[in-house]
């Protein structure tokens, strides 16, 4: 439930960033706004941060726990369902992201590929127990969160960097191999 209100939030970002940014110039911001994406990108990576390390502090905590009930095989079954659906819209928005060249909606597909990983680490926990295996639970939870945190990081370089006025050397060779 928390990881689907920080997303509702995260993609609230990402639509005032993304609607800030088409703003066009005015006396405050000469350069225009779309500075605005970026931020909002890192609003999302800090997002994305909580949940990966909730994640692993969940995983941590239970370690020290006693769990002698198995979850119902119809929660597998519904973390499966969300698991697919979330990466239809993974696909998506990477999709549209690509297309609008927009960093902040590469954020939010990249957020739902850890929505996707998360339920997908539900689904193993499940089976998991079901099958007398409990410790994979935990196991799978740690490499989930371990995946959240890296891909909050990776979002969140990218978008500092840009705001940072930052430029790809790469890009930069190419352009005086062009002019």
């Amino acid at each position: 439930g928390l990881n689907n209100v920080t997303d509702i939030i995260a993609s609230i970002a990402v639509l005032v960033g993304l609607k800030i940014s088409k703003k066009p110039r005015d006396n405050d911001h000469p350069y225009g706004h779309s500075r605005a994406e970026h931020i909002s990108s890192l609003i999302a990576s800090f997002i994305m941060m909580v949940i990966g390390l909730e994640v692993l502090v969940d995983a941590g905590q239970s370690l020290f726990m006693d769990k002698s009930e198995a979850p119902n095989l119809l929660a597998a079954w519904v973390g499966l369902g969300a698991a697919a659906v979330m990466g239809g819209v993974y696909r998506y928005n990477i999709k549209l992201a690509k297309k609008l060249d927009s960093q902040s909606l590469y954020a939010v597909a990249k957020d739902n590929l850890s929505d996707a990983l998360v339920s997908i680490g539900a689904v193993v926990g499940i089976f998991g127990s079901q099958f007398g295996l409990p410790w994979l639970d935990v196991v799978a939870a740690f490499a989930v969160g371990i995946i959240i945190c890296k891909t909050a990081i990776e979002i969140f370089k990218e978008a500092a960097h840009s705001l940072t006025d930052g430029f790809d050397e790469e890009k930069l060779g190419h352009y005086k191999e062009s002019i």
